[in-house]
């Protein structure tokens, strides 16, 4: 297994309704700009955390590509029995198996830094996102305040992934959010 990755046999410390409540996940989405309609690359999906939320928020006339690297993380989220347009994808990060310009989304939460290598990881996700489409990307502080997340010589900082984004072709990359540990970048 990649040092870097998750391990799917804590897929349980994600699904949690602690985690829930802390991230609210659907609202969080609508806040950031996604909406009913919307076709999401969910990168590095998992159990579905957010999979699940996301297949709530663009509804059936939206479409979620669900995309992970473990078998076992997809096998999970296709217990959950997730609704017609969720469609879970076994993927090699950093290529993404969607064809150009795919989608109007790309939602990489707490993945970034777990693809090899971070520069390959955002032009792929260029490369599948339309043009006027955002790619988001969530992740961990490496000063945050909280213990929770992967090892801190492991995080990114929010300038090393906005430097890869914008090498990558977006143009407006920027911080748009941020709490005591966490950030979210977008990307246009």
């Amino acid at each position: 297994m990649h040092d870097r990755r998750f391990d799917p046999r804590h897929a349980h410390r994600l699904l949690g309704r602690e985690r829930e409540e802390q991230w609210q996940p659907r609202r969080f989405l609508r806040d950031i700009g996604i909406t009913a309609g919307h076709t999401v690359a969910d990168l590095g999906c998992g159990p579905g955390f957010w999979t699940l939320p996301l297949a709530d928020v663009v509804t059936e006339r939206g479409n979620v590509w669900a995309l992970d690297v473990s078998p076992e993380m997809l096998r999970i989220l296709r217990e959950q029995q997730p609704p017609a347009h969720v469609r879970p994808v076994l993927s090699a990060f950093p290529a993404i198996p969607l064809p150009h310009h795919s989608v109007d989304w790309a939602w990489a939460a707490f993945i970034f830094h777990e693809v090899l290598p971070h520069p390959v990881f955002a032009a792929a996700m260029r490369r599948v996102v339309r043009p006027g489409g955002t790619a988001a990307v969530l992740e961990w502080r490496p000063d945050a305040a909280s213990t929770h997340g992967p090892p801190r010589d492991h995080r990114l900082w929010p300038e090393q992934i906005i430097e890869w984004l914008e090498a990558a072709g977006f143009e407006s990359v920027r911080v748009g959010w941020r709490n005591e540990d966490t950030y979210l970048i977008l990307a246009t």
